[in-house]
């Protein structure tokens, strides 16, 4: 019988176990135990054996099931779930994982399995011994532990009871259809534009009519895409683990907010940054368990992974309640490596100074490490959420912990904007970038240095020109000037262009070569009119 139709849903479906796996391994060593975990650990290893076993991938089941057995003599109370097992169990996993990759790949590649079975199978209590799982039960399984491959399109009835009323769908189509939803609503923009033009009233109902329902065929597609938190949270626990491990700290590690749902796009993305400020966290952020004693805090330090929605973004907050960040040091710091100059460190307030810890080459590592030391990790992470759309935000006290706090928009593919003129130049700035439109009268700039600055909200935010940062001619005219408020580096600007155009939904379509390499521009869109207009990455445009 051929295979390989069930090959890319053995795939699929034995990462998502392995990913259980890991998770659990994980969750059930730090609650020492939790019965009810253990038992879904089981089945994950139990699940996997007899896919592996129908598809004919003998070693996979092997050593599936000599996982299976090790985690049956713990539920039989034969064996503690102790951090051996944990180890043990974790290598399984991972070897599992390069096997499964290799037969993603096609790759006919012979892995040794024989030394992490015989550990397996020789981690016994070390009175009495131990039975197999499953009497008689070998590599290929049982015949009652067997799938047919139409048992692989019916998931495991305890992880997926309503598994008949879904579908698996590829990413190219989802891509596809929000693609055509992009379209739909630029043509929407069109039809308005002309029926201005043409003052006609029936033109006009039925536009309103098709913007009623296209707003709702976006909502629909954005649920489509959208996929739970879980799917990249569930392996930080793992990673969480492994790096306390090498640095000898002991670390309790929460998630909330699993359920979360983002846009497939978004949610790719926010894996690596996470993992930067995580490993930061664990390395940097909290102290070894003696400088805790000392401290009168617990041996165990904490980070907390949480995620939120609010309105139309998500909000994920890493915290942690480790040695926090002392903004005199972060200064002093900067100005040693010449980042910035003696005269901006005495200006910055504490909010900014934290936000020196994303400037490419700034670090306080006193060594650089595997882990960390080079300045490039929070960078990283500070560039990836603004290609997202998104921000990012640092809170810290000394002594208590630190909180990272990223804001990302549900999508990337349909936004909302405020479009302005520069010259006769019009551009799109993403509403998230924006954090209030001010037009400002003229007789309320002062100087203070050499820098123009005017008061908002109590606070002296520095006035800058668009048209003179992209080389645009001035135009700006009259006693108001038009102006919106946005965020660099953990401190507010107030940005002036020349007129505001007005509010609206693009649909962002990614740039070819050469303005791709060009810094500042995120994407471009077509409005209504048929004028082509480019997305500003305000924070890499300043």
């Amino acid at each position: 019988m051929d295979m390989s139709p069930y090959r890319d849903l053995f795939i699929s479906e034995s990462r998502e176990h392995l990913r259980a796996v890991s998770e659990l391994i994980v969750k059930v060593e730090q609650e020492a135990g939790s019965r009810k975990d253990m038992d879904a650990l089981f089945r994950a290893a139990h699940s996997l054996k007899g896919m592996a076993a129908s598809m004919g991938y003998g070693e996979i089941a092997e050593l599936s099931h000599r996982i299976e057995d090790l985690m049956d003599r713990v539920r039989k109370e034969e064996l503690v779930f102790d951090a051996g097992i944990a180890d043990l169990l974790l290598e399984g996993a991972d070897l599992l994982e390069v096997m499964i990759t290799d037969v993603a790949n096609e790759v006919q590649a012979v892995r040794d399995i024989g030394d992490l079975v015989q550990r397996l199978v020789a981690y016994r209590p070390a009175t009495g011994t131990a039975g197999t799982a499953d009497g008689g039960d070998v590599a290929g399984g049982a015949p009652s532990d067997r799938q047919s491959p139409a048992d692989l399109l019916h998931g495991e009835p305890d992880r997926h009871g309503d598994a008949s009323q879904t579908v698996r769908v590829r990413t190219e189509v989802l891509d596809h259809l929000i693609n055509i939803t992009g379209e739909l609503i630029t043509n929407k923009h069109r039809l308005m534009t002309v029926g201005k033009e043409l003052a006609s009233q029936p033109l006009d109902e039925a536009t309103v009519e098709l913007s009623r329902l296209l707003r709702d065929l976006h909502t629909e597609v954005l649920l489509v895409r959208l996929i739970p938190f879980s799917t990249i949270a569930d392996r930080f626990p793992r990673v969480v683990r492994d790096l306390a491990k090498k640095v000898g700290k002991e670390v309790v590690f929460e998630v909330d907010g699993k359920g979360i749902e983002l846009d497939r796009g978004i949610l790719e993305g926010l894996s690596d940054p996470l993992t930067h400020i995580l490993r930061n966290a664990v390395d940097h952020g909290l102290e070894l368990p003696d400088e805790r004693r000392a401290c009168g805090k617990p041996l165990h330090g904490r980070i907390r992974l949480a995620a939120r929605r609010e309105k139309d973004q998500v909000v994920v907050v890493v915290e942690d309640d480790g040695r926090g960040m002392d903004p005199a040091l972060l200064i002093a710091s900067a100005i040693e490596k010449r980042l910035v100059s003696p005269e901006a460190g005495r200006l910055m307030s504490a909010r900014e100074a934290f936000m020196l810890t994303c400037i490419p080459g700034f670090s306080t590592a006193r060594e650089v490490t595997d882990v960390s030391g080079r300045g490039v990790g929070m960078d990283a992470v500070r560039s990836t959420i603004q290609t997202l759309g998104g921000n990012l935000t640092i809170e810290s006290e000394l002594g208590k912990g630190s909180r990272f706090i990223l804001r990302l928009p549900l999508t990337i593919a349909i936004i909302n904007v405020l479009l302005v003129r520069l010259a006769r130049v019009a551009l799109a700035i993403p509403i998230t970038s924006v954090q209030r439109t001010v037009e400002l009268r003229r007789d309320l700039i002062y100087s203070r240095g050499k820098q123009k600055v005017f008061d908002f909200d109590g606070e002296a935010l520095p006035l800058l020109s668009l048209n003179r940062i992209l080389g645009l001619p001035h135009s700006h005219a009259g006693e108001l000037l038009p102006l919106f408020v946005s965020e660099l580096k953990g401190r507010r600007v107030g940005l002036v262009v020349d007129e505001f155009i007005g509010q609206q939904e693009i649909f962002v379509k990614p740039l070819g070569r050469p303005l791709a390499s060009m810094k500042g521009l995120g994407g471009g869109a077509v409005l209504g009119n048929g004028e082509v207009v480019f997305i500003l990455d305000v924070a890499n445009v300043l």
